[in-house]
This record gives structure tokens, sequence and C-alpha cells, in this order.
């Protein structure tokens, strides 16, 4: 977990805060959703209470936000680059990878 640096105010609208208040009561699939989400390691939640602080709840959705824009960024990243390939360059690659399975493999 990285150190708070900052605490800035953030407006959120009612929507929001209908599903930031669902996710921090106990017995809500929000809750239930969030509890799985941290289990796999992809947030971060207080493991102490049964109930979740409006400030844990809202740090984890931004850290689901920030995951996603990074998933997002690398994707826009691979496709540039693919773009980029030429068709010899495809042709070189294909063409190690056909040397490199057909080349004897050494005992280790």
């Amino acid at each position: 977990m990285t150190q708070n640096t900052r605490r800035p105010s953030v407006p959120i609208d009612s929507d929001t805060d209908r599903v930031v208040r669902a996710a921090r009561t106990l017995g809500t699939r929000e809750h239930a959703a969030l509890a799985k989400l941290a289990e796999q390691g992809l947030v971060h939640l207080p493991t102490s209470g049964d109930q979740l602080s409006e400030a844990a709840t809202l740090a984890a959705l931004v850290e689901m936000g920030r995951k996603e824009l990074q998933e997002q960024v690398l994707e826009a990243e691979y496709q540039a680059i693919a773009a980029e390939q030429s068709d010899e360059d495809r042709a070189v690659r294909a063409a190690m990878r056909r040397r490199r399975r057909l080349s004897p493999r050494t005992a280790e």
C-alpha cells in the first residue's frame, strides 16, 4: 500500500454516493463485490470491522479506477506498437519462432 500524501475533497454525484454507501454496508451485493476484489488482491481494504469507512471505500474505488486507466493506457500502447510493425517485421518474428521450434533443444 502506498503512503497517503494528500486528501483532496472530491465531489460525488448521488449515484456514486448510493454505491459508496452500499459498498460500505455488510450484506449488500456491492460490499460483497468489493470484498471479493480485495480477496483477489485487486484493491486494498482494511481488515478490521464490519462496516468500511467512507474514506476506505472511496480509496478502493479510486484504486480500481486507476488500475483500469493504466490497463487502457497499456492497451493503447500495445496497439500503437502493433500498428507500427511492418509485414517484414512480422515475417522476421515468425521465422525466428519457427527456427526456435525446429532447433534441437539442449539438455540443461
